[in-house]
């Protein structure tokens, strides 16, 4: 918490001292800021109020960011066979593309972990892939042990001006040593904040725990990919890699500033965050060419305000496309209102649209959850439950896109599901991690 209120500090210092964009002008192109409340009146009986941003990646071009980067690589023994020819392929496909002013380290993992490796500048490729042939599968799964090493390689190495991430690969639960997922994502947030790196995960086949690859991706600001197959492997790492060559701000930090002597954080919707007193921190990392980051808030209001109250929203970053540190501010003001039916008229659509997603959304992961613990009965009724939640929207049937298509994800799973008892093992979990990466995947608005 110490490290945490230091680097918040130190960012609103460098908001006040070096940013030049500042709210509707925004001059620099590389990122814009929204912002919009669900009304902007305080409704008679009204007990909860939704602010929504949306952080884009403006310029369709990038520029290429120097990395700092460690491969950790499951060689465990399920790993023999096409999983660990295919991985190496993509590891070196990975190489391949690295630059000279790029740094890389290997970690290799099974019931022990070990640095194949150091972290060091990609000066000769064919050493590297030289090493990355000698490894073979033996071994039990200690998956937390090559996390925290190829962390320490990232952290070795630490540079500002570099992307600083570790790209973890697994192909099934761990076995040995922390084996606890809400452990693991601790472990994880806490690195990711502490260092300031971002950790992006491959999950294998259709043994690996989805929600704690994607737990750990989410927690380290990353990325998560589901590969189905061996050989899909090299075209995700490849679209990793795209990612990584192709930035347009990096070092991205929100901060939401709201009243808290009158509301309280009920619920943050699209982002990991941190939370002291009023305020609201995430970590956004690197923001890439027409990506969409979208976060929801809901507050609960506990005390009516005696007058307007405000919410205030600062995004800071270094902008790789003008070289300089910039900053973004949006305020929006809440003001009371006794007038019931002119309050209704208030309601922002774009705001409901995003409420209504986000619930249909978290509703589906919490259906695809019980249906993993063999709870179909618990998880046909939360897929109705969202289902439910879009068609009885007051957003106008055919406004929204996203709407349609997070539809489409929850009619799929609930055939699925209808059809799971006449499923194999391996078709049930395979549809599964399916459902779960394309509800991921739209939320990323990667789809």
């Amino acid at each position: 918490m110490v490290n945490l209120l230091f680097r918040i500090c130190i960012i609103i210092l460098v908001i006040s001292a070096e940013a030049y964009a500042v709210d509707a002008d925004q001059p620099d192109t590389a990122v814009k800021m929204t912002t919009a409340l669900d009304n902007t009146f305080i409704c008679p009986n009204k007990k909860e109020a939704y602010l929504y941003l949306n952080i884009n990646g403006c310029s369709s071009f990038g520029k290429r960011v120097p990395l700092n980067i460690s491969v950790v690589f499951d060689r465990s023994g399920s790993m023999e066979g096409e999983r660990m020819h295919y991985g190496k392929r993509a590891i070196e496909y990975l190489i391949e593309h690295l630059e000279p002013d790029d740094i890389m380290s290997l970690v290799v993992y099974d019931h022990e972990a070990f640095v194949l490796h150091g972290s060091t500048p990609v000066v000769d490729r064919n050493a590297l892939i030289k090493k990355l042939h000698r490894i073979f599968a033996r071994g039990a799964t200690n998956m937390m042990a090559g996390l925290e090493l190829g962390v320490q390689e990232v952290v070795s190495t630490y540079d500002k001006n570099k992307i600083n991430r570790v790209l973890l690969f697994s192909d099934g639960q761990p076995n040995e040593g922390i084996t606890d997922p809400f452990i693991m994502d601790r472990i994880v947030s806490d690195y990711a904040h502490k260092y300031d790196i971002s950790i992006s995960t491959f999950g294998l086949g259709h043994e690996f725990n989805e929600f704690m690859m994607h737990d750990i991706a989410e927690a380290g600001a990353g990325n998560y990919y589901y590969i189905k197959s061996p050989i899909d492997i090299v075209n995700d790492i490849s679209i990793e890699v795209e990612k990584l060559n192709n930035v347009v701000a990096q070092n991205a930090i929100l901060i939401i500033d709201y009243p808290y002597s009158y509301l309280t954080v009920s619920r943050v919707y699209g982002h990991p965050y941190k939370m002291l007193r009023g305020q609201i921190y995430i970590d956004m990392s690197e923001i890439h060419p027409d990506e969409s980051n979208g976060v929801l808030i809901k507050f609960i209001i506990n005390t009516q305000p005696s007058a307007t109250i405000n919410f205030t929203s600062r995004i800071s970053y270094f902008s790789c496309l003008t070289l300089s540190t910039v900053a973004i501010e949006k305020m929006n003001v809440l003001t009371i209102s006794n007038d019931a039916e002119g309050c209704s008229q208030q309601y922002n659509t774009a705001v409901l649209e995003q409420m209504i997603y986000y619930s249909s959304h978290y509703l589906l992961e919490s259906a695809i959850k019980d249906a993993d613990s063999e709870n179909y009965n618990g998880a046909k009724q939360k897929v109705q439950q969202a289902r439910q939640v879009i068609s009885q929207s007051p957003v106008p049937p055919g406004y929204s896109p996203l709407l349609t298509d997070q539809q489409a994800i929850i009619n799929q799973y609930d055939t699925h599901l209808t059809t799971a008892h006449l499923k194999s093992d391996h078709d049930r979990k395979h549809m599964q991690k399916k459902i779960h990466y394309t509800n991921y995947q739209l939320r990323k608005r990667k789809t």
